[in-house]
């Protein structure tokens, strides 16, 4: 399943987030000094728009990630950017799809705020075990902060001027 989201709401939203300041801990960014040589991966959090491929198991790694960047290039016709993995957003995707049949929804107004806790591979020179038990989890906490300061300006423009956008899908 692939589920395009609409590009007008995505970037409205965007122009209100890419600027939150996302936090960190000492824990998060010893975490990401191990990617010595992947200057992305060692970048302090940060909000931009990408595409997450979701499966119905977990996996970790160089080759499974390669894997998901080209089925989100094979999927989108080559103009997707896979950039996090996701568990349950296709799900979500598929009942706002099946919503939309029913005209109970309108899937134009669907928005997916991932926030990212670990990586979906190892440093460089460490295998997939050792990355899995080396604390990976230690940006748990940090990405339910992230969801919340990147998810509060969206909901708190949209409650604010809910007599604009009730009718009219922010972006178009």
């Amino acid at each position: 399943m692939a589920f395009a989201l609409n590009p007008g709401l995505v970037e409205w939203a965007y122009a209100l987030t890419r600027n939150v300041v996302l936090g960190e801990t000492a824990g998060t960014i010893k975490f990401r000094g191990a990617y010595a040589g992947q200057p992305i991966a060692q970048r302090p959090p940060f909000v931009l728009i990408g595409d997450s491929l979701g499966t119905a198991r977990y996996w970790h790694g160089p080759a499974l990630t390669h894997w998901a960047e080209n089925w989100v290039a094979m999927y989108t016709g080559g103009k997707g950017r896979f950039v996090m993995t996701d568990c349950e957003d296709q799900s979500i995707g598929y009942a706002v799809y099946l919503l939309e049949r029913a005209k109970r929804v309108d899937s134009r107004r669907l928005l997916v705020l991932r926030t990212a806790s670990n990586y979906s591979a190892p440093p460089r020179g460490e295998s997939v075990v050792q990355s899995l038990l080396s604390g990976e989890s230690e940006g748990t906490a940090v990405a339910a902060d992230s969801a919340y300061r990147v998810g509060a300006p969206v909901v708190h423009e949209l409650v604010a001027h809910w007599d604009r956008f009730r009718d009219t899908t922010p972006g178009d």
